[in-house]
């Protein structure tokens, strides 16, 4: 099947970090009508729409109540709500692109909105990342995300010998991408002093080691490749796959590998595409060690080396492997249950030639998102 049969057509960002009197449904409203003008279609071209389940302001069934809320249900041919955590909003486009391609839909959005940030305290927040962790065999002592990312972490040092601050360039290199972009939540000059510097979440990783949870939504439209585009764009999916090794780190086992491998081996095996083909990656951060990690299992750069690679400018705008170009999860935002799908909108304005941080001539972007604890892992290329 030809994959220009569908393309993404139409995105549309809100501004993100602290929204304080937005709710998520202010956001998903403001999203789904501005990625609809982009697209130089209105609501009413939808018949499929595709949403990320938030963490603040959801529905059981959120997807249907969102078309509800929108005044489209009654149109739908294909109302999902995706719950895979941090990969849902790309296991999502996977899944529109196949709806188009496929003539299941005429018109798909995927759409991501939260407002973790704003809407909710402090306790409610550690309440809600508690509970994402197994009740009998993590909750009780204590495990959270930070501390669940920390076990990756200090396997990943001591299995390679490395410094316990090894990770810290991984976060600088995320904030030199966001101090040229305007969107981003944080853009002050980082240095790895600054980093190693800032109190300690779980050993080894650091405050800054960790992204900051922030409001914010997007959406993006998948319809007909060349199907009236009004910003012209027409981004093809070349492949999609999803890689699951465990659920919940208690049953890991072996903490070396994780469902990454798997569904980048998928993704890019199907496209038929290598690590050199790709002009830029998007890759899921939402710790030093989670982008560690995702470079070695893909295959940007051998074992053990991520943090090498990343000091010595690999995932730079100059680099080999120009990485999270907008700043990524730790420095552009990390939108709760919405996290991730900045990085489709990222990568659909570096193929379209509209980025803030553009990487000449790029034509191939790699994404990889996961969710729990690199336990959902889904990859996608993408050709502009």
């Amino acid at each position: 099947m030809s994959t220009r049969e569908a393309a993404v057509i139409g995105i549309a960002e809100s501004e993100v970090g602290r929204l304080p009197g937005v709710t998520t449904l202010d956001l998903t409203a403001q999203v789904a009508s501005a990625a609809v003008a982009d697209a130089g279609l209105d609501l009413g071209d939808l018949d499929g729409l595709i949403t990320t389940v938030p963490i603040v302001g959801g529905f059981p069934r959120h997807a249907v109540a969102v078309a509800e809320y929108l005044g489209i249900a009654e149109q739908m041919r294909h109302c999902q709500s995706v719950s895979l955590g941090g990969a849902s909003a790309l296991a999502g486009l996977v899944d529109a692109f196949r709806l188009v391609r496929t003539g299941a839909c005429r018109a798909v959005m995927v759409l991501a909105a939260d407002t973790p940030r704003s809407g909710q305290d402090r306790s409610a927040s550690v309440s809600a990342f508690s509970a994402m962790r197994h009740a009998a065999w993590e909750q009780p002592f204590g495990m959270l995300n930070a501390s669940a990312y920390a076990l990756l972490a200090q396997a990943y040092l001591h299995r390679f010998g490395l410094d316990p601050d090894a990770l810290a360039a991984i976060p600088v290199s995320m904030r030199e991408h966001a101090v040229g972009n305007p969107r981003a939540s944080y853009r002050d000059p980082l240095s790895t002093s600054d980093v190693t510097a800032s109190r300690l979440v779980s050993s080894p990783l650091h405050l800054l080691e960790c992204s900051p949870i922030s409001d914010g939504a997007a959406a993006l439209i998948i319809g007909r490749a060349g199907s009236g585009s009004a910003a012209g764009r027409n981004v093809g999916l070349l492949s999609g796959a999803q890689g699951y090794v465990y659920d919940h780190v208690a049953y890991a086992g072996d903490l070396s590998r994780t469902g990454c491998r798997l569904s980048s081996r998928r993704a890019m095996e199907e496209a038929a595409v290598g690590v050199d083909d790709v002009d830029v990656a998007l890759l899921y951060d939402s710790y030093s060690i989670t982008l560690a990690l995702e470079l070695e299992e893909i295959g940007i750069c051998p074992p053990g080396q991520a943090p090498d690679f990343v000091a010595s400018g690999g995932i730079s705008l100059q680099g080999p492997m120009p990485t999270n170009t907008h700043g990524g999860l730790l420095s552009h935002a990390h939108c709760g249950y919405a996290a991730g799908i900045h990085h489709i909108t990222e990568a659909v304005r570096q193929l379209t030639g509209e980025a803030a941080n553009q990487v000449a001539g790029a034509r191939i972007a790699l994404l990889h998102a996961e969710g729990g604890i690199l336990s959902a892992n889904c990859t996608a290329v993408l050709a502009g």
